[in-house]
């Protein structure tokens, strides 16, 4: 039925989003220059948003870790700053708070990682969005229903 090839569709379309997810977190990861602002939005949105740290953990940004390319030249075991904890009015974390916490599991820092909890969220989410989906289906099939009866 039509409903069943929407929501087979809309399952299809977010496992691709979660797969281009990952790759598109290790290529932003890998660029991501304190230098310039165009490769840190992303990523630090995502880990202010997500109260989360690296890929799979806080560790991607440590130097053996190699994910972060970039990042490891200048900042040997740090995090980015957006991996810090914060206080409950502060939406900024506090400058240079993530350096020396990627070590281990700082009490500084989120040390879990942001691409499991993207993907949480999009699984808590996608419910929603299938019934949205649907809700929207059903409206298009009674507005081609009604035409027909007015013509």
């Amino acid at each position: 039925s039509m409903v069943s090839t929407q929501s087979t569709g809309i399952a299809v379309m977010h496992f691709q989003a979660i797969k281009a997810g990952h790759s598109g977190f290790v290529t932003e990861i890998a660029n991501y220059d304190p230098g310039n602002p165009k490769t840190t939005a992303g990523i630090d949105w995502l880990q202010k948003h997500l109260d989360c740290c690296g890929i799979q953990n806080a560790s991607d940004w440590r130097e053996n870790a190699d994910k972060a390319k970039i990042w490891i030249n200048d900042y040997y075991n740090s995090v980015p700053d957006s991996c810090c904890k914060r206080l409950r009015d502060q939406w900024n974390p506090t400058p240079k708070c993530g350096e020396e916490q990627g070590m281990g599991n700082s009490p500084l820092i989120h040390n879990g990682g942001c691409y499991e909890k993207m993907v949480t969220w999009i699984y808590t989410y996608m419910p929603m969005m299938g019934v949205m989906a649907l809700a929207f289906i059903l409206f298009e099939a009674s507005v081609i229903v009604i035409s027909c009866v007015l013509r």
